[in-house]
């Protein structure tokens, strides 16, 4: 009997626990959610809002700007470079590429160049009539200058319409220019194709395929 009861108020003494226990647990659930509904909570109209505000602010620092010590973000706008219309100019005769860089060459000094490349950019943007009309680029070699660094002038002539106009665009590329020299004659006649023009409004982008006689005429005329 005595064990029975002994038993019986254990038992109750676990129950009672249990319910305690609970309760503490549903108070403090109650309280962490007053908290929350209490707490500022950033929804994602909020969040993008300060993106947007950071933006702005940025923004207002300028261009190029960067933080101490040149880290940070920087705002650079990107060039949009133009690519022109190129009629078809490749010189007549019996040429073949150049065997330094597959015969592509940089035009360099355009910046001094400007104005007469912008017109030659206007005229090769007009109507052409490939039956009349005519695009040449033309190379001319410039006398010795010291140290033998020699330069070629790099030109172009359009006719249409009946009528001639002459642009210069600057000069043949260093590397180009120093290899023809050490590997042929000065008397070696050489040729040139547009096959680039563009430019982002400051800078001007001119590649050529260059061009000089066969094998055969070189033999022939011991060039």
């Amino acid at each position: 009997m005595h064990d029975h009861l002994s038993q019986a108020l254990f038992m109750c003494v676990l129950v009672l626990a249990a319910v305690a226990a609970r309760s503490m647990l549903s108070s403090q659930e109650r309280t962490k959610q007053a908290r929350m509904r209490d707490c500022p909570v950033e929804t994602l109209q909020t969040a993008a809002n300060r993106a947007v505000a950071a933006s702005e602010k940025l923004g207002r620092l300028g261009p190029g700007w960067a933080g101490h010590g040149g880290f940070g973000l920087r705002r650079r706008a990107a060039a949009e470079w133009l690519e022109s219309g190129i009629p078809l100019n490749r010189p007549e005769g019996n040429w073949v590429a150049w065997t330094f860089r597959g015969g592509t060459a940089i035009v360099k000094d355009t910046r001094q160049c400007a104005g007469e490349i912008d017109a030659f950019m206007r005229a090769l943007a007009g109507p052409f009539d490939p039956l009349n009309d005519l695009i040449e680029i033309e190379l001319q070699r410039e006398k010795e200058r010291p140290h033998g660094r020699g330069i070629i002038s790099v030109g172009a002539t359009v006719i249409s319409g009946g009528r001639a106009s002459h642009y210069t665009l600057g000069r043949l590329d260093r590397v180009a220019t120093t290899w023809l020299a050490r590997t042929y004659g000065s008397d070696m006649p050489i040729a040139a194709e547009l096959v680039r023009l563009a430019s982002d409004g400051k800078r001007y982008a001119i590649e050529l395929a260059c061009f000089m006689p066969s094998r055969e005429e070189r033999s022939q005329y011991k060039l």
